[in-house]
């Protein structure tokens, strides 16, 4: 009877290490879902949109960039004259 109630001991011992190995990896693979959500929604919506409103700001910038150094040229021209 020692021997049985021995090995039902060790048999619930190892039914709750399962069932807490169990749990944890079900919330690890939830959480993996979501991250996986998250990056697909920043990939999809939010990098575009950052990309495309970097483009909007950067042609103003560029075409301040020229108007400036047509200034300089011309102020270079006019100072050589």
């Amino acid at each position: 009877m020692a021997h049985a109630g021995a090995s039902y001991a060790d048999a619930v011992c190892a039914a709750a290490e399962y069932a807490a190995a169990h749990a944890a990896a079900e919330l690890l693979g939830a959480e993996v879902a979501g991250a996986r959500h998250r990056v697909r929604a920043l990939r999809r919506h939010c990098i575009p949109r950052l990309r495309e409103a970097l483009h909007r700001a950067g042609l103003p910038l560029e075409q301040s960039e020229h108007e400036d150094g047509v200034r300089r040229r011309w102020a270079a021209d006019a100072a050589d004259r």
